[in-house]
């Protein structure tokens, strides 16, 4: 082959873009109790113009030996932002009916995820068998906001979701809502680990399983906006520098679109990923992730994920490094 030839080539090929934008976020002050670590975000939905915040353990906070979940007015938060309003956003409670959901799911290790649309709810439970192997629960409830905000848990229909990487601390942290079913998306779909992930589908009235082919992608995937008219949603995919497990991913995104400033200086990963539900596969979207500006060594690990009509999305950390809100822009 001519040197020509070798050049003309090279040409034709399409190289990776070592730079990638960074977005920044902008962080939302919110008022006691979510003001505190012990809040453990680990969870957003809404439901019509209501911000739920999913505490994972939403007892703690609660004197009445309840638990509560929280929720925000899409005015207040909007408001903020406008710069209408400066003052940190006032959470009202939502009384949760869990009946004996904890003792049906062995031992009880916190609410993960959930999602809403009209009067339904699913949530994500994490759990451990008295084996001490991790897995996953989801459950469907009843929400209203008339007078006092309730959710009333459908113990009866409670679906077990076996473990897909046996790794300790580790579940079903996404699901998304498909009409009245639900689809729930393993934290962990590292190709070492779980060589060929499924999203698994659950139908709201039979309470039967279904297999969704989901790709290999590194690190955690910690939560999912919902599906919008292109069958299109987002997820959290994160890094946590203490992960050892996660040191030696192979980072198909990166070496594909390449990394932000800061991605290149701290060694959290800190993202939104685009996927696609297509002919009962969930597959990557062909463009690339959006990376959060890191302004600090210890990474943000955010656990809740919404878009925000019109702006870009919403997120929430659990407690490390703080309970925090953020919003970022993005596609509208």
């Amino acid at each position: 082959m001519s040197k020509f030839t070798l050049i003309a080539l090279l040409f034709l090929i399409p190289l990776p873009a070592f730079a990638i934008d960074e977005v920044s976020v902008q962080i939302i002050p919110l008022a006691p109790p979510l003001d505190r670590p012990q809040a453990e975000i680990s969870g957003l939905t809404w439901c019509g113009n209501r911000l739920i915040l999913l505490p994972q353990y939403p007892e703690r906070f609660a004197d009445d030996g309840n638990s509560y979940f929280y929720y925000l007015e899409r005015q207040q938060i909007e408001n903020y932002l406008d710069q209408k309003s400066n003052s940190a956003l006032k959470p009202k409670t939502i009384l949760v009916n869990e009946k004996q959901l904890r003792k049906a799911v062995s031992i009880f290790d916190g609410f993960e995820a959930i999602v809403c649309k009209d009067n339904k709810v699913w949530l994500s439970i994490e759990a451990l068998n008295f084996l001490g192997t991790y897995q996953s629960f989801v459950v469907p409830g009843i929400i209203s906001f008339e007078n006092q905000a309730t959710i009333e848990i459908d113990q009866k229909s409670l679906v077990f979701l076996a473990t897909q990487s046996n790794m300790k601390n580790i579940g079903d942290e996404a699901i998304v809502m498909l009409g009245d079913d639900v689809i729930a998306i393993h934290e962990v779909n590292d190709q070492r680990a779980v060589p060929s992930p499924k999203a698994r589908k659950v139908t709201r009235q039979t309470q039967t399983l279904s297999e969704l082919n989901f790709p290999n992608i590194p690190f955690r995937i910690t939560d999912a906006t919902d599906i919008d008219q292109e069958n299109r949603f987002w997820v959290i995919n994160y890094k946590y520098s203490g992960d050892k497990f996660s040191r030696d991913s192979y980072d198909l995104l990166t070496n594909k679109y390449g990394e932000g400033t800061s991605h290149e200086k701290y060694y959290n990963v800190e993202r939104l990923v685009e996927l696609k539900l297509q002919n009962n596969s969930i597959s990557l979207v062909d463009s690339p992730p959006i990376p959060l500006k890191m302004t600090h060594v210890e990474g943000r690990n955010w656990e809740g994920v919404v878009r925000l009509k019109g702006r870009g999305f919403l997120l929430a950390t659990d407690k490390h490094p703080a309970t925090l809100l953020g919003f970022i822009e993005g596609p509208k």
